[in-house]
């Protein structure tokens, strides 16, 4: 079984690394003397780029920088020891620059320079921008009133346990633990492709915990999923697809087994498209650089309209995969926070996994945020992002999916819980 990996930005400090092997004594060389972006430093308004070379090595021929999922050429400044790219307008998203960032947010900067035909490769540095100012937020923690769990011993128990109607529930049932039958039950949800699709023309199953989380919550939420064996979309076949490459124009092949996001109802009528959860956990494939069989715990709009995965892992088909995840609830991305731990039977618990530039705990934007001075332009509500801000957010369980693309789809799951620690909410499917 492969190992949980963390995102692809490397969790090295050093100033610079060489991909060629055979780069010789030069690699120990930094290739870049200075970065105008300063590692932990906030940024607002329109942001100059600017890259220094070390005089040491010969002068680059070709300089790119990636700012979160986007890259951008850089051209000769001052001598061919400067470079510098267009400059950054962190009050727009990077992916679209058309549309306005909803949120301060955090970007992954990184410089990559041909010289004499190697290409030195920076480590990462991630800084923030700062165009709105939240006011005062409550420091929040913990409250025990966020204190679940879902009851897995019959389906009325279960339907009881949580928030609102379960969606999709004809498509589900208790059973007992394939694996561990005398210690728990589970669920298993089986949405065909004749699922009632709701309000978003797509099937699913969705069981919904109670809404409790607000601005300046802390706490953590474990659960456990399994995939069966059988890779089949064949309707009642009892599998689990591998996940095929986007069609454009047709279905994205997308699967969502879990996400957390904020109150939707309530949402006005002209918030922009892209609003997306605050955190999914899915299995879409965009390449062919990127592996079936692996789930995705990814980002959202929120964080700069750039969202990316903060760790993949294997479906670890036939075997218990035990997912935590650690939250402090904020609209401003210096107090909010998100932490993941993975258990795929190699350990009796859950383990700690690096997310970008090996943070254990990633600073991220993980509530909606409500209002902002100075406010965003009139088409977001009079300088209202949206509404769900420092109100209810709530995780869900789920097989959410794209309509057309899979007879079926089953998945199990269960010990899904809230609670004050990693080890409250562990689900502890491997004991040693």
């Amino acid at each position: 079984m492969a190992p949980a990996k963390a995102s692809a930005v490397p969790a090295s400090d050093s100033v610079a690394s060489v991909k060629d092997a055979e780069a010789g004594p030069d690699a120990a060389l930094s290739a870049v003397r200075s970065f105008s972006l300063v590692s932990g430093e906030t940024y607002k308004g329109v942001v100059p780029i600017r890259i220094e070379f070390d005089e040491r090595l010969a002068a680059p021929s070709i300089v790119t920088v990636r700012l979160g999922r986007t890259t951008r050429i850089a051209r000769r400044g001052d001598g061919d020891r400067v470079w510098v790219t267009d400059d950054w307008d962190t009050t727009v998203k990077l992916a679209d620059p058309t549309q306005v960032s909803p949120s301060n947010h955090l970007v992954w900067a990184q410089v990559s320079a041909v010289i004499r035909g190697l290409e030195y490769v920076t480590a990462p540095v991630h800084v923030f921008t700062g165009n709105y100012d939240y006011g005062d937020l409550p420091d929040g923690g913990w409250d025990p009133a966020m204190e679940w769990a879902a009851d897995y011993s019959s389906m009325q128990a279960f339907d009881d346990s949580h928030e609102a109607s379960i969606v999709g529930q004809r498509y589900s049932r208790i059973a007992a633990d394939p694996i561990n039958p005398r210690r728990r039950n589970i669920l298993q949800a089986f949405p065909p492709d004749t699922a009632d699709y709701g309000a978003t023309g797509q099937p699913r199953f969705q069981a919904q915990s109670p809404s409790d989380w607000y601005e300046g919550s802390e706490g953590y939420v474990g659960f456990s999923i399994l995939v069966p064996n059988t890779d089949s979309a064949r309707y009642l076949s009892g599998g689990f697809p591998h996940v095929e490459l986007s069609r454009p124009g047709e279905t994205n092949m997308h699967i969502a087994i879990f996400q957390m996001y904020g109150p939707q109802a309530t949402e006005p009528s002209d918030y922009p498209d892209g609003r997306g959860a605050i955190t999914i956990i899915d299995a879409n494939r965009n390449s062919e650089e990127e592996p079936i069989d692996r789930f995705h715990i990814a980002a959202n709009q929120l964080n700069g309209g750039d969202p990316g995965f903060l760790v993949d892992f294997d479906y670890n088909r036939g075997k218990w995969t035990d997912i935590v995840l650690g939250f402090h609830m904020s609209a401003d991305v210096k107090r909010g926070w998100i932490e993941v731990y993975l258990n795929l039977g190699d350990h009796d618990r859950v383990q700690p996994v690096p997310l970008f530039g090996g943070m254990l705990r990633l600073p991220r934007v993980t509530a909606w945020p409500q209002t902002s001075t100075p406010a965003v332009p009139p088409a977001y509500s009079d300088g209202t992002l949206i509404t769900g801000g420092s109100r209810r957010n709530r995780m869900d369980m789920q097989v959410y999916r794209s309509r057309s693309a899979y007879d079926q789809v089953v998945l199990n799951h269960t010990a899904h819980r809230i609670g004050p620690t990693v080890e409250s909410v562990d689900p502890r499917s491997y004991r040693r």
